[in-house]
């Protein structure tokens, strides 16, 4: 049985993790806002889509800040639970756009880059915020 002094060295540290969280957070905030940049007119066409491009552009934004600050020393117990949070939104948001995407038959890889990053940042901020602990 290992000692609780001893660091885990079979998982990368919180640093690294955070890292990751990042560059996670940074692909999905830039897939979101290029989509909305260079398709204006599927992501704004409604007053809905609209408001869930912009909406999952901010979230994507929020986390990468939350990351960013904690990856710089900010890390606290309440910005690792926010990024958490934000993390699990933006998991929610991704999927279930490709899920509804897939089922109506339209859309393409750029869908499946969206729901990765989304399970990607989440499965990262629960890791590094047991890392954190």
């Amino acid at each position: 049985m290992r000692s609780t002094a001893e660091p885990d060295t079979s998982r990368p540290g919180s640093g690294a993790l955070l890292a990751y969280l990042t560059a996670a957070s940074l692909l999905g905030a830039a897939d979101t806002a290029v989509f909305i940049a260079t398709d204006p007119g599927t992501a704004l066409k409604t007053g809905g889509r609209a408001t869930g491009s912009l909406a999952g552009l901010a979230v994507w934004l929020l986390l990468l800040a939350v990351s960013g600050r904690r990856l710089a020393g900010g890390d606290s117990p309440r910005l690792a639970t926010a990024g958490l949070g934000l993390a699990a939104v933006a998991a929610l948001d991704g999927v279930g756009l490709a899920v509804i995407h897939v089922a109506a038959g339209v859309g393409g890889p750029r869908i499946m880059v969206g729901a990765g990053a989304g399970i990607a940042v989440l499965a990262l901020a629960v890791i590094a915020r047991s890392a954190g602990d």
